[in-house]
C-alpha cells in the first residue's frame, strides 16, 4: 500500500486511500504538473496474464473518448507497482446515495441515466472485438456535478471483476478477478464467457436496484428455483415500487432473463425498448397536462387500456425484498421509508414497449393500436381556444411590466452567494459542489509546503503536501451542540466545557461525534493547509505574532485555529519523511493534536506546531477541543 505524499514519477503525489482489495487499490492522488485531482489505480497483480489483463485495461480506455466512461490519463511502471492514472469523480457513488437517500430513485432520473450508460456500452460492444465491462453496479457508477453518469470501474479496489476485457477467443470473456454475485448473469458465473447480453443483464440487475432500492437475488439461487418449478424469486420492480410503469419493469424482467438467449440482443435494442416507452409517457403526460390546463375533456378513455398499470399518488407499503448490504440468503426486510411519491413520473402508465415480455414471461407488443391516434386526439374548440390565447396576452403583459418594474431586485442581489463560479460547462453560477453547508467554509485543494525547518524536531522537515478540495467547521465544535449528541448518543453528561467551545474530550469521542454528524476529523494535513492558506503563514493572519490585522482568522474565513484549545485530527503521530519524533512521547499510539492552547506562547500557537497524544484512556483532555470536514460532493 501507498503511503500518503508518495511520490510516483516525480509527478502524482499520493493524497490518501480511496479503497483496497485482494488484487490492487486506487487512490486519490494530486497530478502536480497540471494542477489536479486525480485517481491512480494501483495492481497487486503477481502473474504475466493479470499484468496484461492491466494493461489491456489501460489501452482500452485510453482509446476511448465517451463522456460516461472516465478518462485515462496515464500509465506506467514503477518499481514492483503497475498503475493507472484516471480521471478522479468526487462524492458518493450510487450505492452509497441509495443508502442515504433510504428510498428509491425517481423513475424519470433513472431512465435517464439508462440511456447515457446504454449510449455508452453501444461504443464499448461495437468495438472490435467487443469490449465487456463486467461489473456494471450501483457502486461503479457516480454522477458529476452537471449530472452526468459517469461509469467507473472500482471493482478491483474492492476485490470483485474490475476489469474491463474483450470478448475474444482465446479469453472466452471470462474474467481473471471473478464478478459482483447478485448483478451478474450466470454465463458469467459459471465461468461460460460473457457477451454484450451479459453486460445488459448487469444494467437491469443495477436499474432494478436504482428503482427500488433492493438487491437483486443472484442469478445462481434463480436458477435453482426455476429449475425446481418454483416461481422466479426476482421480483416485477413495479410490485415494489408504485411509481415504476409496468413497461418499464417487463423491459427490465427481459433483459434479466437467466436465459440469455431470452434477453435483448444489443444495448441498441434495450435502448430503443426504453425510448419507446419514454416517448409514449411523454405524450401521455402532454396530453393530460393539457386536459387538466384548458379543462378538456380526458385525452384518455376512462378505463385505462388493457396492459397499462394504474399508478397512484400515494405509494404502497413495500413487498420484503433484500436490503442493501444484506448476504444472499438472508430475509428480505422492508425498507424503512416508502418510495416517495414523485410528481414526474406520477402519471406514466403506458403499455409495454415493442417485443417485451410481461412478468409472467408472455409477449406483449406495442402496436399502433396501442397508441391514441393522431385523429382520435379531442379538438379544442375555437371559443376556448380565444380564450386560451386571450389569457396568453395577458399574463404576457403582466410579464412585461414586471421585467420593467423589478422591486424584487437589490433583495434578490443582496441575497447572492458569493461562491458564484464557473463550472465545467463553463457557464457562470452557483457551483453546487463549492456550496459549503452552514456553518463551514469551502477551502480548495491544492499543494503547499507544511511544516517549518526552524520549529520544533516534530516540524521538520518542511515538504511539500497535497490536499483535495474540503468543507471544515467555521469555529470550534461549540458545547451546544455537542450537548445535542451528548444526549442522543452518549449515556452520561459530559461537563467539562470551556467558554462556548466544547473542551476536555478525547479524540474518540470528536471522531463519534463527527461521525455523528455526517462528517469526520480532519487529517492533520487538511488542518495545516486550512491554518495556513498557499501562502505557508506561520499564524493564521500571517507571519508576525503581535500584528494582527484581521484578529485570529486563517485566509480562509476561518476563526481560532490556533490558540482556542488543542484540537484533534485524524492522524497518528509520526515523524514526517526524513524527520524524527521527539523523545519521552506518551506510551502507546498517539493522535496529533494542533492549534496549541488559550495560553500557548508564540511557538507552539502557529499552524505548524504538532503534538502527539493518547486518543482514550486516563489522562487530562481539559484543554482539547475539535472542528469537522466534510468532503466535496
Amino acid at each position: 500500500m501507498l503511503s500518503p505524499n508518495t511520490i510516483l514519477r516525480e509527478r502524482y503525489r499520493i493524497i490518501h486511500q480511496l479503497g483496497h482489495g485482494g488484487m490492487g487499490a486506487v487512490y486519490q492522488a494530486m497530478d502536480e504538473n497540471l494542477s489536479c485531482v486525480v485517481a491512480v489505480k494501483e495492481t497487486f497483480a503477481t502473474t504475466d496474464e493479470q499484468r496484461r489483463a492491466f494493461r489491456r485495461e489501460a489501452e482500452l480506455l485510453a482509446n476511448l473518448t465517451h463522456p460516461t466512461l472516465p478518462r485515462v490519463m496515464d500509465h506506467f511502471t514503477q518499481g514492483k507497482g503497475q498503475f493507472l492514472v484516471m480521471q478522479f469523480v468526487p462524492g458518493h457513488d450510487l450505492a452509497e446515495l441509495l443508502e442515504l437517500r433510504e428510498q428509491p430513485f425517481a423513475v424519470a432520473k433513472v431512465l435517464d441515466w439508462a440511456d447515457q450508460i446504454l449510449d455508452a456500452l453501444e461504443e464499448l460492444h461495437s468495438s472490435n472485438p467487443p469490449v465487456i465491462h463486467r461489473d456494471i453496479k450501483p457502486s461503479n457508477l457516480k454522477v458529476t456535478p452537471r449530472g452526468r453518469i459517469l461509469l467507473l470501474d472500482f471493482g478491483l479496489a474492492k476485490g470483485f471483476a474490475g476489469q474491463m476485457s474483450t470478448a475474444d477467443a482465446d479469453s472466452h470473456g471470462k474474467s481473471i478477478y471473478g464478478y459482483t454475485p447478485n448483478y451478474a448473469p450466470i454465463e458469467q458465473v459459471r465461468g461460460a464467457g460473457t457477451d454484450p447480453r451479459s453486460d445488459l443483464y448487469s444494467l437491469a440487475a443495477t436499474l432494478w436496484t436504482l428503482l427500488t432500492a433492493r438487491v437483486p437475488p443472484d442469478a445462481v439461487t434463480r436458477m435453482a428455483e426455476i429449475g425446481e418449478g418454483n416461481d422466479d424469486p426476482l421480483i416485477a420492480a413495479h410490485q415494489i415500487n408504485s411509481q415504476i410503469p409496468a413497461s418499464v419493469s417487463s423491459a427490465l424482467n427481459r433483459a434479466l432473463t437467466v436465459n440469455r438467449n431470452q434477453r435483448f440482443d444489443s444495448a441498441v435494442e434495450l435502448r430503443q425498448a426504453l425510448h419507446a416507452i419514454r416517448d409514449l409517457e411523454v405524450e401521455h403526460e402532454t396530453l393530460q397536462k393539457n386536459a387538466r390546463e384548458h379543462s378538456l375533456p380526458s385525452a384518455l378513455p376512462a378505463t385505462p387500456p388493457l396492459g397499462s398499470t394504474v399508478i397512484t399518488p400515494e405509494p404502497s407499503p413495500l413487498p420484503p425484498a433484500t436490503a442493501l448490504g444484506s448476504t444472499i440468503g438472508s430475509p428480505q426486510p422492508d425498507l424503512r421509508k416508502p418510495a416517495a411519491t414523485d410528481r414526474s413520473v406520477e402519471t406514466m402508465r403506458v403499455a409495454s414497449p415493442p417485443n417485451v415480455p410481461s412478468f409472467d414471461g408472455r409477449s406483449v407488443a406495442v402496436t399502433a393500436a396501442s397508441i391514441p391516434p393522431q385523429e382520435d386526439k379531442p379538438k379544442t374548440s375555437p371559443k376556448i381556444l380565444a380564450l386560451v390565447v386571450a389569457t396568453v396576452l395577458i399574463i404576457g403583459a403582466i410579464g412585461i411590466a414586471l421585467a420593467v418594474w423589478r422591486p424584487w431586485v437589490p433583495s434578490l442581489q443582496s441575497t447572492k452567494n458569493s461562491s458564484a463560479t464557473t463550472d465545467d460547462s463553463g457557464s457562470t453560477g452557483i457551483a453546487a459542489n463549492r456550496t459549503a453547508p452552514d456553518d463551514m467554509v469551502y477551502v480548495p485543494g491544492g499543494t503547499f509546503t507544511m511544516g517549518r525547518d526552524t520549529g520544533d524536531a516534530a516540524e521538520r522537515p518542511s515538504h511539500h503536501v497535497a490536499v483535495a478540495p474540503f468543507f471544515i467547521d467555521k469555529a470550534s465544535v461549540t458545547r451546544q451542540d455537542y450537548n445535542k449528541f451528548n444526549r442522543s448518543a452518549l449515556p452520561t453528561s459530559h461537563k467539562a466545557f470551556f467558554g462556548n467551545t466544547v473542551t476536555g474530550v478525547t479524540w474518540d469521542l470528536a471522531k463519534r461525534y463527527c461521525e455523528w454528524a455526517g462528517k469526520r476529523l480532519p487529517t492533520e494535513e487538511e488542518w495545516e493547509f486550512a491554518a495556513r492558506g498557499t501562502d505557508n503563514r506561520i499564524y493564521p493572519w500571517g507571519n508576525d505574532w503581535q500584528y494582527r490585522p484581521q484578529g485570529n482568522v486563517s485566509p480562509f474565513g476561518i476563526f481560532a485555529m490556533v490558540g482556542n484549545g488543542w484540537q484533534w485530527t485524524a492522524s497518528d503521530f509520526v515523524a514526517y519523511p526524513g524527520g524524527q519524533l521527539p523523545g519521552d512521547l506518551p506510551i502507546g499510539p498517539l493522535k496529533v493534536i494542533r492549534g496549541g492552547n488559550f495560553d500557548s506562547d508564540q511557538n507552539q500557537a502557529t499552524t505548524t506546531y504538532r503534538r502527539g497524544y493518547p486518543g482514550s484512556g486516563n489522562y487530562d483532555y481539559s484543554n482539547t477541543t475539535f472542528r469537522c470536514v466534510k468532503d466535496v460532493k
